[in-house]
This record gives structure tokens, sequence and C-alpha cells, in this order.
């Protein structure tokens, strides 16, 4: 419960930083909405249309990037990259578990992340089980980490 109105918080506290910095106006059709903290923690999960995002700053495009991990309502994890100068997005990762159903995350305390089906049948995992570490986030440069081990490689 904690951890919620943790998210809640933070959520509420950024939306109000990129309104302020005038950032919101250009970031596209992002939904704040979904977009809780820049990490998951043991035993939190991201259930369809939530995700995770971080904002990182670029010199070499005087812009942000928003790096965002996205649990699809398709089913289908995938993180994206987006200039929020400019407006472009690419896709950088993705679970290839698109199968139309609403499949949910979950960082397990075991320490493995582990994307579910409805019906409980596990169809992609980080294979982090017992390894260090205590969230899942986004680093600067896009990667991606389950504990200290990268899923994803720079974006």
């Amino acid at each position: 419960m904690l951890k919620k109105l943790r998210r809640a918080a933070t959520g509420a506290l950024a939306v109000t930083a990129l309104v302020t910095g005038g950032l919101l106006a250009t970031a596209g059709s992002a939904s704040a909405a979904h977009s809780y903290d820049d990490r998951l923690y043991r035993g939190e999960s991201l259930s369809p249309g939530e995700s995770i995002s971080r904002l990182s700053w670029d010199p070499y495009i005087s812009g942000y990037y928003r790096y965002r991990l996205v649990m699809q309502t398709d089913g289908n994890l995938v993180q994206y990259k987006t200039n929020v100068k400019y407006g472009f997005t690419k896709v950088c990762w993705a679970s290839n578990t698109n199968t139309g159903a609403q499949n949910h995350a979950i960082y397990q305390g075991d320490g493995n992340f582990v994307v579910y089906t409805p019906w409980g049948q596990a169809v992609w995992a980080s294979n982090t089980m017992g390894l260090p570490g205590e969230t899942v986030d986004i680093n600067s440069s896009g990667v991606t980490y389950v504990g200290h081990t990268p899923i994803s490689g720079a974006c």
C-alpha cells in the first residue's frame, strides 16, 4: 500500500515538474496517467497500459529523450525512446509476447521479471532469479536493467 501511495505522489510531482518546465506540451501522446515512477521494486507489477520511464538530457540535441518500458494492452512488454524535442519515437526492445491477451509483468521477490498471461502462464522471463539488485529501471543511455542485469541494449 505504501509503495502505491509513493508511486502516486511521485507521479503527481513529475507531472507538476513537467508542466512547470514546459515539457509536457512537447511530449507528444505520452500518458502521465500510466507512468508511475522510474523503477519497479521487487513485488511490484505493470498492468496493461502501465509503464515506468526515465527522462534523460542529451547535449547533442539540446533536449531530452524519454525512455519508457510499457506493458501494452496487446500483451507485449516494449521499451520506447522518444525525442521529446521533436516527438520522434522508436522501439528499442520488446518481449515479443503480443498475443492479444491482457498480460502483466511482475518483478518477483526472487529477482525474476516475468510476463504472465491472465491465466497465470509465464510467456517471457528475464531469468534473473537469485541475482543481486532490487529494481527494474532504465539508465540514462536507455539500457533497461533487472537488478544489475541488462535486458536491453543502449537505445
